[in-house]
């Protein structure tokens, strides 16, 4: 497969600042009617009230750190199908996928076939990274669907300080939709390329006497591209690197939330297929068999509550039960490559846990604030299993359900404290206490200064840390992989500089230039027996970027953004680049009303630079991926439509292949290391009606 033109985005960059700055006094004239989509002006946006970056409710102007809002109207818009779509608009965040799972790179650092692990990604503030594998899954495993999103935080930088393990490189807090949002119910069905089939139903009201009630239920199915070619495959043994036939998912998943005054009770659960076509780990090449299954349960009782006359005083407790559960079925020749017997593998794992928080937030004085709480966490069930169902059975790992049972307590302390009118002194600190690895220590600190309204710096230095899983401490067949009990949790250190500067009434502009320093790394290698190990990297890995993200909302309806990131993500002993890491990113959109507000016209591109692959395959080259959207209000009663071509000009676009994307050739008796073909051009179709 050639690879994409070296293309660069100065010509899209240069047309979508014309169309934020010329353009919208041209357009004023298309229609002065409002909205009924859900729109935010600029003001209002900057209004908006996040909890990712402080653990309580802060207008996104004033907290400590680079934060972004992407919001319903965003999503819909652009027409984003998962979270992680959505993500890569923020500047120095970029998207990649193995065929199975949906990688966000951050900065420069996406290591390939790192599940997401230095992310912590959250639902309305509870955690959903699993405690088997660390994993975030972005694409339809996440466990909301994107159509019940009303709205994502993304807070980059460390968030130890506050949010403990995992938050390394960003937070993301999605935030579900209530019955107050909905206000009725809403029916949606959606077709789209690769026989892609969706039905979405959500219901939500807000009743005179204060109780709240919203949640949706949504499946999907699709048959996946029938033809994807894997050019380091092109052997006759390996079907000329032509999968057919073996890219189906299957997705189902639902939430249900209860409100009523100061106690919520929410519930959700999924549940996801995908056939994995490339095969890794040598498997057996197209065949259908290769597939895995992932699934999320969780609930969550909390109270929350103003205590007037305390000092503005807000208490939250929440007590909440999560289960992960994992299986995954791998057929290979015994031999390699396609020679030898065929053998069938199963592998599974799950993981239950229940956990506790309280944290109370309070006014000291008229300068100082504080937060502190404590949280409690027990994993009291987590297990691996592996064995080799066919032709013969052979059990190769049973952890059992309680010998790698862990718990953790953890205590965080928080302070602003107003220097001046306009100078904010922050700091923070927690303590996390495992009984695997022991305590650990984490602070933040920040000076915010507004010199005036629209102008705000932001000086900030934050550590955090991500506690070695247990798939990497436990996961040992004897033969393939062995166990690290000895690990020790990897730690970053960040410097950011951050400006935020409101242009007129309509734009935003947010720059920032950071430095983060990455140590203890924990990486897979192969040890002098050719086993394989998770072990601590005693390089240390620096990074150092800027980055500027422009947001635009005018009165008439258009709305746009642009987000440019250059980073160096280097070993600094070996002194070569990080895998997976472009020098250069680039995204922006543009959204524009055509026929009295009622269609938009939104087409956006993301650009990425070559990035290096992780093993003996070729790097991968630039890409400059463009989709298109038309979103409609309401054009009949209650009744909206949108319609998608995602990679527009059918690039070929491919992402580095992570140390499993390797086959066996025995005819040429060497490994054939590949890198991951990305989707091709696909369209989208949905049409909801509300009632």
């Amino acid at each position: 497969m050639p690879r994409c033109h070296n293309m660069l985005p100065e010509t899209a960059i240069a047309f979508l600042l014309l169309l934020f700055f010329v353009l919208p006094g041209q357009a004023a004239g298309l229609s002065e009617s409002p909205d009924d989509l859900t729109e935010l002006s600029l003001e209002e946006l900057m209004d908006i009230k996040i909890v990712a970056a402080s653990k309580k409710k802060q207008r996104i102007s004033q907290v400590a750190a680079s934060a972004f809002v992407i919001t319903r109207d965003d999503i819909r818009r652009y027409g984003y199908r998962t979270l992680g779509e959505s993500l890569r608009r923020i500047s120095g965040l970029y998207l990649s996928s193995d065929r199975n799972y949906d990688y966000l790179g951050v900065r420069g650092f996406s290591l390939p076939g790192d599940y997401n692990t230095r992310i912590l990604v959250l639902v309305d503030g509870h955690r959903v990274n699993n405690a088997l594998y660390d994993a975030s899954l972005l694409e339809e495993g996440f466990p909301i669907d994107i159509e019940g999103i009303e709205r994502i935080e993304v807070v980059k930088g460390p968030g130890s300080a506050l949010w403990g393990s995992n938050a390394l490189f960003a937070v993301v807090n999605v935030i579900t939709r209530k019955g107050s949002d909905m206000d009725g119910g809403r029916v949606l069905a959606e077709t789209g390329s690769h026989t892609r089939r969706k039905g979405f139903v959500e219901y939500g009201r807000l009743f005179d006497n204060g109780f709240e009630l919203a949640g949706s239920v949504s499946g999907l199915d699709s048959d996946g591209e029938n033809h994807i070619y894997f050019p380091e495959l092109d052997q006759p043994g390996f079907h000329h690197g032509v999968a057919e036939g073996v890219d189906d998912e299957d997705a189902c998943k639902g939430y249900l939330s209860l409100a009523y005054h100061d106690l919520g009770l929410m519930l959700y659960k999924n549940k996801r297929r995908k056939t994995v076509p490339t095969a890794a780990w040598d498997g057996a090449f197209n065949d259908s068999g290769t597939y895995t299954d992932d699934g999320f349960t969780s609930a969550e009782l909390s109270y929350e509550k103003d205590i007037a006359g305390s000092g503005n005083g807000h208490l939250l407790a929440r007590i909440y039960h999560d289960d992960y559960d994992y299986y995954g079925e791998y057929p290979f020749y015994d031999g390699g490559g396609w020679a030898g017997a065929y053998v069938l593998n199963k592998d599974e794992g799950w993981s239950k846990q229940w956990g506790a928080e309280i944290r109370y937030g309070m006014d000291i004085t008229r300068s100082l604030t504080t937060t502190f709480g404590v949280e409690y966490q027990d994993v009291y069930e987590i297990h691996q299993k592996a064995w080799f169902a066919s032709p013969y059975y052979a059990l190769t790992i049973d952890t059992g359900t309680d010998r790698n049972a862990y718990h953790s307590s953890a205590y965080y302390l928080q302070g602003e404290y107003s220097l001046l009118d306009n100078l904010q002194l922050i700091g923070g600190i927690r303590l996390d206490d495992y009984s695997t690895i022991g305590k650990h220590w984490h602070p933040r600190a920040a000076l915010v200064y507004s010199p005036r309204l629209s102008t705000i710096f932001k000086l900030l230095y934050g550590e955090a840390f991500r506690a070695p899983n247990d798939y990497e401490r436990s996961y040992d067949d004897g033969s393939w992989q062995i166990g690290n009990d000895r690990l020790k949790p990897e730690t970053i250190t960040t410097w950011e500089l951050v400006c935020e500067q409101n242009i007129g009434s309509h734009t935003r502009l947010v720059a920032s230039i950071f430095r983060f320093e990455l140590q203890d790394l924990i990486t897979q290698v192969e040890t002098a027996n050719y086993l394989l190990q998770f072990q601590n990297n005693p390089h240390e890995v620096r990074s150092d970027g800027a980055e500027i993200q422009l947001q635009s909302r005018f009165d008439n309806g258009i709305e746009g953004y642009l987000g440019v990131s250059t980073v160096n993500s280097r070993d600094l002993e070996l002194d070569t680049r990080l895998s997976n890491s472009p020098s250069l990113l680039a995204s922006g959109g543009i959204s524009i009303p055509l026929w009295s507000n009622k269609l938009y016209l939104s087409p956006d591109f993301f650009y990425v630079a070559d990035r290096k692959s992780a093993d003996t395959t070729a790097d991968a080259g630039s890409y400059f991926l463009t989709n298109l959207t038309i979103t409609s209000g309401m054009l009949f009663k209650n009744v909206s439509m949108s319609f998608s071509v995602y990679n527009l000009f059918a690039k070929d676009i491919i992402a580095p292949g992570s140390g499993e994307h390797y086959h066996y050739d025995p005819a040429a008796d060497n490994y054939l290391y590949f890198n991951i073909p990305q989707e091709g051009r696909t369209f989208r179709f949905q049409l909801s009606c509300r009632f």
